[in-house]
């Protein structure tokens, strides 16, 4: 187990060694990774040196579709640009500029955030004190120090979750009730795919997961469009078309 903060109440169960599935696992995170400096970074926030910026954009994100969320956060940023102007936003104009977001209460807790922030005067590179924030979780805490910061930590949920069990086991993941933090699986097949990797290197692989968590593999995946199902356990059980590679 790496020095990685996924598993919060006990370590995860070491999955048995395999040469095999240890190469594979290399392989299918090279290509994450070459996927996400391609095709990642696409969002106005993965380009701001702001800590505060990325903060406000992955609480955004958290349950919206991000496509949604780039047109709420340039508005947000546009009318409250610092922690300090969002501090003092009237809850009826926030409501306004976040209403094609939904989630109302999560939204309006953006304002205790920004006071929490303006506080202290930055947003520190500490999870506990992330994790303090209201509406902010693991995920949200992991990607602020991944891309505000550049710690060396991997956001999991439930997309990178699915992506792993299909890619790698072939099936759905377990059910809702065990969170990606506290799966096993998917915390070993993350560290053997990302096995040193530095913080630039994790965030490109990051990247490259939500890429086709995002695009292809979905509730239906788009098995034949997906870059990755010539290495895809699932899409060798559904589509016999699919050439594994050699």
């Amino acid at each position: 187990m790496s020095s990685r903060r996924y598993v919060k109440s006990k370590p995860a169960r070491q999955l048995p060694a395999d040469a095999e599935r240890t190469r594979r696992a290399e392989e299918i995170g090279a290509l994450f990774k070459q996927l996400g400096q391609t095709r990642g970074n696409q969002f106005p926030w993965h380009k701001s040196p702001d800590p505060f910026k990325v903060l406000v954009a992955e609480y955004l994100l958290a349950r919206t579709a991000r496509l949604v969320i780039e047109r709420v956060y340039q508005r947000v940023i546009e009318h409250f640009p610092n922690a300090v102007a969002l501090a003092a936003a009237d809850p009826t104009v926030l409501s306004e500029l976040t209403r094609e977001a939904g989630l109302p209460r999560k939204t309006l807790g953006l304002i205790e955030v920004a006071r929490r922030v303006a506080e202290i005067g930055e947003v520190p590179p500490d999870r506990e004190w992330l994790l303090s924030l209201p509406f902010v979780g693991d995920y949200i805490a992991d990607a602020v120090l991944l891309y505000a910061f550049g710690l060396p930590v991997i956001p999991l949920d439930r997309n990178f979750q699915r992506v792993v069990h299909r890619v790698f086991f072939g099936q759905e993941p377990p059910k809702r009730s065990i969170e990606p933090y506290r799966d096993p699986e998917t915390v070993h097949v993350v560290d053997e795919m990302t096995l040193g990797y530095d913080a630039r290197a994790l965030r490109d692989f990051h990247q490259g997961v939500l890429i086709v968590a995002w695009d292809f593999c979905r509730h239906r995946p788009r098995i034949t469009a997906c870059p990755l199902s010539p290495h895809c356990a699932l899409a060798w059980n559904l589509s016999p078309e699919v050439q594994t590679p050699r």
